[in-house]
């Protein structure tokens, strides 16, 4: 019998512009992407996910997004904060889901555009997704965005999924 997997994907928060003599992985958050990292962090409450597994990009700004969503963390070897997802393509992201535990029911990705809303253009299976939420992301993905996508069976076999839900700053789409 497959397994009812979840995979969260979310663009870091609003940051600030480069500094000048500063790189852009040490670029952090403004008030309002700090703002809008714990109003998703609310948002997954209410629809009461919790989250197993984390894959989160190394820059500053990814890390201030997980921290700020206080979610009930997993154990410390459930998260990975990696360079690999910094700046990540589709393919290198993929392939880091592809490789989650088995007993890994939810999954967060804390990354970057182009390729954390990229991944979600890819992965989703129009026929099973939320009209509105796929509508939703058709021309945006911004800064704090967050899809809720499902699938059933093995994280390594991971092939298509349904979009159920979209959060993006202001606005929820079921």
């Amino acid at each position: 019998m497959d397994q009812r997997r979840c995979l969260l994907v979310l663009r870091h928060a609003q940051t600030e512009e480069i500094r000048p003599g500063s790189r852009d992985t040490e670029r952090r958050l403004t008030e309002e992407g700090e703002r809008h990292a714990r109003e998703a962090g609310e948002y997954l409450r209410r629809l009461g996910i919790t989250v197993d597994t984390v894959l989160c990009s190394s820059a500053v700004r990814a890390r201030q997004t997980l921290d700020l969503l206080s979610l009930d963390q997993p154990d410390a070897g459930r998260v990975e904060i990696a360079d690999r997802f910094y700046n990540a393509g589709t393919d290198t992201l993929i392939e880091a889901i592809r490789e989650l535990p088995g007993d890994c029911e939810v999954a967060l990705l804390i990354g970057h555009a182009p390729g954390a809303p990229g991944l979600v253009h890819e992965l989703i299976d129009p026929d099973g997704s939320t009209p509105e939420a796929v509508a939703a992301i058709e021309s945006r993905f911004p800064a704090a965005g967050l899809a809720r996508l499902e699938f059933d069976g093995d994280w390594s076999q991971l092939e298509s999924c349904s979009l159920l839900s979209v959060w993006m700053p202001g606005t929820d789409v079921a």
